[in-house]
Parts: structure tokens; C-alpha cells; sequence
């Protein structure tokens, strides 16, 4: 038996090790998991949701399908802008919850998501010699003009990540560059970074006309046999009879170009973002095309890059005004976040003082495991799939709450413990007996709050402003399934390690009242 307890003590430093190393640093841990995100009663920004709207005759399928296609629509206009952890996920009722931290000015928020998405395609603009121009070219030619004079119209410059660095534009008889929200950018500025950015102009058919988005009729993953794998996928692309003859114009203008060069790329841009720059393999086709690599996409894969190359526009209406819509101040936001954490901090030194001065020596364990619980509940919000738990106010109180039932368990097994330390047993076998009494009342009791947990995140998934109900439900949830691992484990296994020794002896370490044998 001493020897198990040992190795059971050994594990709780092993698992207190390793849930210390996920929350500190606060912001990001040593073994994982971002910093715990903040919901936006804490932080403050803007919260919209918006009710989807499809025609009667319109399948499940078809639905699923649109509310995939208009989330990565929202997410793709939302990442342009920066904001840091944009929550946008689809609720129950065809419904699109979009919550933008730190984003207060809620009309240009409902613009981000209300605009429709502009699909182009592009390709890399040619010197003389029929080599690829980059932006160093412009950058390094005294008094530059466009390299191919037949294209008068913007160039973009995409860094590694395809998101755009510059635009270049002619203005009367000067080139001038720009960033995307239209302000000049000094050419000083442009040479201190990379240079070597492929200029990207429109491409047209052999009667001008640019191509858009507006001729793609659909866009569909398919299984991709070429690549091997069983789940390899591959993006099928259908134009309307329109957008085909173009397609094929500039199909067959690029195929004469050298195989597997910059130069034979065409890129889809989805406001102004490179989302896929395949080459072309063919001279013509009719009509429809695929998009594949060596390796095949993943299902996930194929599944984003067609819903982004049907998003110039949302694949269904919003219904105007949003549902619901607020903004929250940072300041209050701020002092939200200050007095949650005072409520915490003071509710464990009141809760470890109780513990402490009533049942002594076990109240000292039990608050012990209470620290463990608390970095054990910290770690597991950081590790939370879905990129971590976002805490709002109402979360913090769900925290805040099982730090008080965290101590039930441990309340209910000392007493049971007492009654067995006056009946004349020894600690060993009042500590065996209190546990495996005290546990049927601890599970009934936590599993009820299981369910309960569970109906209120249920609820709250189906109201429009559930999120602080879904919050408390989950942080609730959490604490207690963690509050049940550190009384039954940790603070056993801590009460095991004073069985025969002399600590033992003294009924007065047990309790403010003393027994007799």
C-alpha cells in the first residue's frame, strides 16, 4: 500500500509538472496552448448575429453547404483586418455568430461582414525577354513604367503568406505605390523589406475583358485518383459560357509559356488575398478545370478552396439589420477582468482559511489540492479543443463557483472521516472507509451538475446571446470534473502519506474537536 501511494504521489507531481508548464507563461505555456481568450465582456468589441436566409425549396445539404461556404467567406474579410481571435461559427436556426474583440466601431464590423467578396484572377506580368517582372524590377529602374505596356491596370505585390504588400497604379504620368486601404507608401520604406514579389496583373481574354468571379458557376471538391491516397482530394471549377472562352484565352496564352515556371501560374485573388495559384496544363478547357497538387488536399482542404473560389459574394442573403448586435467598452471590459480576478483570488484564501482552521492538518491538504486544481483547470482552459476556452464574466463565476464546490467533496470526506476516527479506528482505515462512503453522495451530486452543465450549454447554444450562458456551462463543467480528480486522488493520496507516522497520533491535527478512543 505505501508503496502504490508513492507512485500515486509521484504521478500527482508529474501531472501538476506538466499542467504548471501549460499555463505559465500566462500568455503562452512551455508545453502548448495560446493564452486563455477573453470574451468580449472582458475585452470589449463588437457582437452580431445574423439570421441566414434560404429559399423553401432549398435542401439540408444545399444549407450546410452555404453556411460553410459564407463562414470562410466572413473569416477570409475578417483575417484582412487583424483582429486577433474573431470568433464567427454557425448557430442553431441557419444563424452566423460574429464576435470581433477589441473591434468597436460595430457599422464598420457589420460592413465586413455584409460587403460582397470580389474574385479575380491574375498572372505574372512579363518583361520584354518573356521573364517574370518582380517588384525589385520596379524598385532598381530610374523613372519606371509599366513593363507590359498593354496593361494599364493595378499590379499586386503578395508576400509569403499571399496576403498583399503593395499596389501599383499609374497616376497620369507617374507610378505611384499603395497600400490596400489606398494611402501611398513611401518606395524608401517597400526596398527595407523582400523584393522579390512577383507582379500580378489582370488577366484577360483576347477581347479585354478581365476574369472574375462573376463567370464561375460552381466550384466542388472531388476525389483526386492521381495523387494515390484513398482521402486525396482535388477542386473541380465549371465558368458559364462566357467566363469558358476567356478561360480558355488566357489558358492557352500561358501554356506557351516554360513548364513549371512563375510565368505559367494563374492566381485567384479573393479580395485582393492569393488564395490558389495553380499552373496550367493544358491549352484549353473547355468550360470546366480542376485543381489539384502532387500529394492531393485533404478534405478540409479541398472543401475551403472551393467555398473560397465561390465567394465573391456570400452564397445567401443576411436578413438586415442583424438579430442582434452590441458593442462593449474595453473600459468596462477592463474592470470586468479586475474584479473577476479579485472574486477568484479572495474566494480561494477565504475557502483555504475555512478548510485550515476547521479541519486542521486535512484542511491544509485540501487547499494544497486546491492549488493543484486550480493550475490543473487553468491548463485544461489553454488545452480546450477549438483553440482553448474563451473565458467571458459569466465563465469567470461558473470558475468561481466550483472553486467553492472543488471543497465539497473534501467536506463531505472528512466528516466521514471523523465519524470513523470516534469510532475507534485507525487513520488508515478512517481514511479508506470515509472515502469509499463519501463517494456515492460525490458522484450523484457532481453528475446532476453534469446535467445540468449540459442542458444550459444547450440552451445557450440556441439563443441568440448565449455565449455567457454557454461560458458558465463549460467553465462550470470543467471545475467540477476537476474538483472530483483532486479530492478523490490528490487529497487521498496526500492523506495516505501521514498514515503511521507519529503525525497520526495527534487527533488534535485532525479536527478543532478531539475524540476519545
Amino acid at each position: 500500500m505505501i508503496r502504490k501511494n508513492v507512485l500515486l504521489f509521484i504521478m500527482v507531481l508529474i501531472i501538476f509538472a506538466l499542467a504548471s508548464s501549460v499555463v505559465l507563461p500566462i500568455g503562452e505555456g512551455v508545453l502548448g496552448g495560446k493564452g486563455i481568450h477573453l470574451g468580449l465582456d472582458l475585452v470589449g468589441g463588437s457582437h452580431l448575429v445574423y439570421q441566414a436566409q434560404f429559399p423553401e425549396e432549398t435542401t439540408v445539404e444545399e444549407k450546410a453547404r452555404a453556411m460553410d461556404r459564407a463562414l470562410d467567406t466572413i473569416r477570409t474579410r475578417i483575417d484582412k483586418y487583424g483582429v486577433l481571435e474573431p470568433v464567427i461559427q454557425e448557430q442553431e436556426g441557419e444563424r452566423i455568430l460574429v464576435q470581433l474583440p477589441a473591434f468597436t466601431d460595430i457599422e464598420e464590423a457589420k460592413n465586413l461582414v455584409e460587403q460582397t467578396g470580389y474574385l479575380e484572377l491574375r498572372e505574372v506580368e512579363l518583361d520584354d525577354d518573356g521573364k517574370p517582372v518582380y517588384l525589385s524590377h520596379y524598385l532598381e529602374t530610374p523613372d519606371p513604367e509599366f513593363f507590359d505596356e498593354g496593361e494599364e491596370g493595378t499590379r499586386i505585390f503578395v508576400d509569403e503568406n499571399d496576403s498583399p504588400v503593395a499596389f501599383l497604379t499609374k497616376e497620369g504620368d507617374n507610378l505611384t505605390y499603395t497600400d490596400e486601404a489606398g494611402n501611398p507608401i513611401d518606395v524608401e520604406e517597400l526596398k527595407q523589406g523582400s523584393t522579390q514579389l512577383l507582379s500580378w496583373i489582370p488577366a484577360r481574354g483576347k477581347d479585354d475583358t478581365p476574369l472574375t468571379g462573376s463567370f464561375l458557376e460552381a466550384a466542388t471538391p472531388l476525389p483526386d485518383e492521381r495523387a494515390g491516397a484513398i482521402t486525396a482530394m482535388k477542386v473541380g471549377i465549371v465558368w458559364d459560357g462566357e467566363g469558358g472562352v476567356i478561360f480558355d484565352d488566357i489558358a492557352e496564352r500561358l501554356y506557351s509559356r516554360p513548364y513549371g515556371s512563375p510565368q505559367r501560374a494563374i492566381g485567384f485573388f479573393l479580395d485582393n488575398v492569393l488564395i490558389s495559384q495553380p499552373h496550367i496544363e493544358e491549352p484549353a478547357y473547355q468550360g470546366s478545370g480542376e485543381i489539384s497538387n502532387p500529394a492531393g488536399f485533404t478534405i478540409e482542404e479541398a472543401s475551403r478552396l472551393a467555398n473560397l473560389f465561390e465567394s465573391g459574394a456570400l452564397p445567401m442573403p443576411l436578413r438586415k439589420p442583424p438579430l442582434y448586435e452590441e458593442v462593449v467598452s474595453a473600459t468596462r471590459g477592463a474592470l470586468s477582468v479586475e474584479m473577476g480576478i479579485k472574486a477568484g483570488v479572495i474566494g480561494i484564501i477565504l475557502v483555504m482559511l475555512f478548510m485550515i482552521i476547521y479541519y486542521r492538518l486535512p484542511g491544509l491538504l485540501a487547499s494544497l489540492a486546491l492549488i493543484f486544481y486550480g493550475v490543473l483547470v487553468l491548463a485544461v482552459f489553454k488545452l480546450w479543443p477549438g483553440g482553448g476556452v474563451t473565458l467571458t464574466l459569466a465563465g469567470i463565476c461558473g470558475f468561481v463557483l466550483s472553486i467553492g464546490m472543488a471543497v465539497d467533496a473534501n467536506v463531505l470526506i472528512f466528516e466521514r472521516v471523523k465519524e470513523e476516527l470516534r469510532t475507534g479506528r485507525t487513520l488508515g482505515a478512517a481514511i479508506e472507509t470515509g472515502f469509499n462512503r463519501a463517494w456515492t453522495a460525490i458522484r450523484d451530486s457532481n453528475v446532476t451538475t453534469f446535467i445540468v452543465c449540459g442542458i444550459l450549454y444547450w440552451v445557450g447554444s440556441r439563443i441568440i446571446a448565449g455565449a455567457p450562458v454557454m461560458g458558465f456551462a463549460l467553465t462550470l463543467f470543467i471545475g467540477v470534473a476537476a474538483s472530483m480528480f483532486t479530492a478523490i486522488m490528490v487529497t487521498r493520496t496526500l492523506l495516505r502519506l501521514f498514515v503511521g507516522t507519529r503525525l497520526a497520533r495527534q487527533t488534535s491535527l485532525f479536527s478543532v474537536y478531539s475524540w476519545k478512543k
